[in-house]
């Protein structure tokens, strides 16, 4: 009898460790590592990949999230929840935006450069969520995408550079000379 009732202040003590192991696997934990605002900001915005003259110290900056299974999932929440499916599709094959699982990019499949089309948006269509959401959601987009396959390794910056269609050096609209007449539609 003595046993029982001596035991009985512990219940609440076994309760509350518990609980608080439940707790543990609902988010990420947290990258202590983020790049700094000053490495992000050398890489340019609106370059397409094979015209870029970033160092490539500032092209080798990895996501602190990659390959993270809890990032990835709540990188695939964000997806869904910020409506990147209504351009990229749910599968990220692309509607009217891009498709994510290939490894053909615009600006670059580094995950800096997608870091940087999602932070700062792109010309014609792809909006800036740099003011909406933090580094920390905009790096578990990254990792959510890099899941995909398409990306490019910190390793491979030269491939990336490549552009939207292999061993093309510029992309097509860089490409592109001018109309001659700028009023004339062609």
């Amino acid at each position: 009898m003595k046993l029982r009732t001596s035991a009985r202040p512990l219940i609440p003590l076994a309760l509350l460790c518990l609980l608080s192991a439940c707790e543990g696997g609902s988010t990420p934990p947290p990258a202590n590592n983020l790049p700094a605002p000053d490495e992000v900001a050398a890489v340019p915005l609106g370059q397409p990949a094979g015209i870029t003259d970033t160092p490539v110290s500032a092209l080798s900056t990895a996501n602190p999230y990659a390959d993270n299974p809890q990032a990835i999932t709540a990188g695939k929440a964000l997806y869904i929840k910020m409506n990147c499916a209504g351009c990229h599709a749910y599968t990220a094959k692309g509607n009217m935006g891009p498709d994510l699982t290939d490894t053909y990019w615009r600006y670059g499949g580094l995950p800096i450069q997608i870091y940087k089309s999602i932070h700062d948006g792109r010309p014609q269509g792809m909006p800036a969520w740099g003011a909406a959401l933090p580094p920390r959601e905009i790096w578990k987009l990254v990792a959510y995408i890099q899941s995909f396959g398409g990306t490019m390794p910190v390793s491979d910056y030269r491939h990336a550079r490549e552009g939207d269609v292999p061993g093309e050096q510029v992309a097509p609209e860089a490409s592109t000379p001018p109309p001659s007449r700028p009023h004339e539609i062609q």
